[in-house]
């Protein structure tokens, strides 16, 4: 795989994401990450005179972000002031990028949005179905998923039935629906709920027993965790979103229940259960899955294999990209 034929490049984003860290180690670039998870005037105060001093001390030529809407108002500012000499690569699987104002807003930031895009040299999203938000803002753009990540495990020869929801605890998970399939359960079948529990939110104290919220896990305890899982369930209501609990669990090998979208479909093919958000479907592809493990794990072994590959070829036109970009400034 070429490189990108400047030493000046760095990544940075204001959230943490697999994502980005994969990308950017594939890339052999720096990331510089600033979180700051008060209200959001201090994060955005904080997070911009970061930034500023970050490319005043670093003076990048080539700028990766991690989509949000101040980030890249700051980004274009310094390459404004660099007479337009450097390159931006902007990110944009996360919400930021179909996220609009409303009312009286809209004609403020909305065009705010599109003015900074057109500072923006390539842009990358996640999967097709995110293509027509991006075609408002930019026309140069690759789509170009999760890199499957590359996870050290030890499989537990004889380990325990159990199964993991993988959750960050976010608007777009089903919450009560999981404590219905935990019920449905039968009593020996555990059902791990991955995740740090927000601070507001009170967890039912008459939960099922078999139902155990592990909070904070370190990566390794979370990697062991779902590599010996019977299953791995992961669930959005967002229709172009490609879960990362899914990706761990073809980095993994271990059989997944996901959400029946049209993206998910199209990236996971045969490695997956599909599943609508009934607790009964739910439970009842959970089960399914501990009939179908040896065909399953078959199954994502030719996945991961293929989508490997595709990633490696789409990285290496990204670079082609970036550098004749670079040869004209």
């Amino acid at each position: 795989m070429n490189k990108i034929k400047n030493d000046k490049v760095i990544w940075i984003t204001w959230h943490f994401a697999a994502r980005s860290r994969n990308m950017s180690k594939v890339l052999n670039i720096p990331i510089l990450e600033y979180f700051n998870n008060k209200n959001a005037i201090i994060r955005h105060s904080f997070s911009t005179f970061w930034t500023i001093w970050k490319l005043i001390r670093i003076r990048p030529k080539v700028v990766f972000i991690q989509l949000s809407f101040m980030l890249l108002n700051i980004v274009a500012l310094y390459k404004l002031f660099t007479f337009g000499k450097t390159v931006i690569i902007a990110d944009c699987h996360t919400k930021a990028l179909r996220r609009k104002a409303k009312g009286l807003f809209y004609y403020v930031f909305w065009p705010i949005k599109k003015a900074t895009f057109k500072l923006v040299n390539i842009s990358i999203v996640s999967n097709i179905g995110m293509e027509k938000d991006i075609k408002e803002l930019h026309d140069n753009y690759l789509i170009i998923p999760d890199k499957i990540p590359e996870i050290e495990i030890n499989k537990n020869i004889n380990r325990e039935k159990y199964f993991v929801y993988v959750s960050s605890f976010a608007v777009d998970e089903p919450f009560d629906e999981i404590f219905e399939v935990a019920n449905k359960l039968p009593d020996n079948i555990k059902l791990y709920w991955t995740g740090k529990i927000p601070a507001n939110l009170s967890i039912l104290q008459n939960k099922p027993s078999n139902l155990i919220f592990t909070d904070y896990l370190s990566f390794e305890e979370y990697y062991n965790l779902i590599a010996n899982a019977s299953s791995i369930l992961a669930l959005t209501t967002e229709d172009d979103c490609l879960q990362s609990g899914a990706y761990e669990a073809l980095g993994v090998q271990t059989p997944m229940v996901i959400t029946n979208s049209d993206a998910l479909k199209a990236y996971f093919g045969n490695s997956a259960l599909y599943t609508e958000h009934s607790p009964e479907e739910i439970t009842k592809n959970l089960l399914s899955t501990l009939e179908l493990q040896d065909k399953l794990f078959d199954n994502s072994k030719a996945v991961k294999k293929l989508r490997d590959s595709e990633y490696n070829l789409i990285i290496s036109e990204l670079i082609l990209k970036i550098n004749t970009i670079i040869e004209t400034k």
